[in-house]
């Protein structure tokens, strides 16, 4: 690190700091930064170690401040992939290291008590262990732990919902085991996309094609809704249809486990019926299956091969009149 640089005035600080505010209106609030890949997002949890380090060496050439400084500061890294890990700091605690230590009969868990590795990145589930109590617990940890932090934080709720489901307890996790009022807990992504978190079970981005009034083929494949996919689909619609419709009549749903009669009927009504507008399925609509009434096609999730894709596409349109087909990838 270059020579310490000093303040020529007392106000060094509060300087800084009204500079801050212009910049971020939200201070001293929380803050979820999200800036591209190859941004320097690492920065974050490096240069606050780097910083504590400095100015713990050189207290006298520094303005005092309201935190603590520590001489051994620690950064928490919850990281999704080990490979990120590795990516991160190639001597961040990972699990390749502690097998590593376990072969030279080191004991790791006493050097990370100890604040003898200053980033630790681990995976939510490592978190769950009985020595991440111990460390939370050890004093000098817990005295020189200086910040939190979730990489790839847009994951959390989307890995947390069945995925990996303990990416859903980081937070409670941080702020039950750590020293909050002394530290930083953030999250960092590249990717965010704006509003509540949700999961399979609501599907808002059906609402503006769904408004739009056409006769509507809704095809559900994701593993993730795979079994009662299709009826959290019609369930979401059905409590967020207007008022004025006939709910029962508006949606139906097409699936190979219902009586033929019924098929036939969904069939017949999405043909005849002016109110019936939208059918959920699965596969077997796709399979042959014709009623010229339809105008648009939308797919949850990605079909598994380019002819299952195309015999969806495939089921409107077939009047000549103007259709579309519509992708949501990310909908669960």
């Amino acid at each position: 690190m270059s020579d310490a640089i000093k303040f020529q005035s007392d106000e060094g600080r509060e300087v800084l700091k009204s500079i801050v505010k212009k910049l971020i209106p939200q201070w001293p609030n929380d803050l979820f930064a999200i800036t591209a890949t190859g941004d320097g997002k690492s920065a974050l949890f490096a240069v606050p170690i780097l910083v504590h380090l400095e100015i713990s060496k050189n207290p006298d050439q520094y303005p005092k401040f309201k935190i603590p400084l520590c001489k051994k500061p620690v950064g928490i890294v919850v990281t999704p992939t080990k490979g990120l890990a590795n990516n991160i700091l190639s001597y961040a605690y990972t699990r390749e290291n502690i097998a590593q230590a376990r072969c030279n009969e080191l004991d790791i868990n006493h050097s990370i008590s100890e604040c003898q590795y200053q980033i630790i990145c681990v995976d939510p589930e490592h978190l769950r262990e009985p020595e991440w109590s111990v460390f939370a617990d050890s004093e000098p940890f817990h005295s020189n732990c200086i910040f939190a932090c979730a990489e790839e934080g847009h994951i959390i709720n989307e890995w947390g919902q069945d995925f990996r489901p303990l990416f859903r307890h980081i937070g409670s996790f941080f702020r039950g085991k750590l020293p909050v009022s002394q530290m930083s807990i953030f999250t960092m992504t590249a990717t965010m996309q704006p509003g509540a978190p949700y999961d399979g079970r609501i599907f808002p981005q059906l609402i503006p094609y769904l408004n739009q009034r056409h006769k509507t083929i809704i095809h559900v494949r994701t593993i993730e809704l795979s079994y009662h996919g299709f009826a959290s689909v019609f369930l979401y619609l059905f409590k967020h249809a207007p008022r004025s419709y006939n709910h029962h009549r508006q949606s139906w749903m097409y699936s190979a486990i219902a009586p033929d009669g019924y098929n036939e009927r969904t069939i017949e009504l999405l043909i005849n019926d002016p109110q019936c507008q939208i059918v959920i399925h699965t596969k077997a609509f796709s399979l042959g299956i014709h009623a010229k009434t339809l105008q648009d096609s939308i797919s949850v999730g990605t079909a598994d091969t380019q002819a299952e894709s195309d015999q969806c596409d495939g089921r409107v349109g077939q009047s000549f009149a103007k259709c579309k087909t519509n992708y949501l990838g990310n909908c669960c």
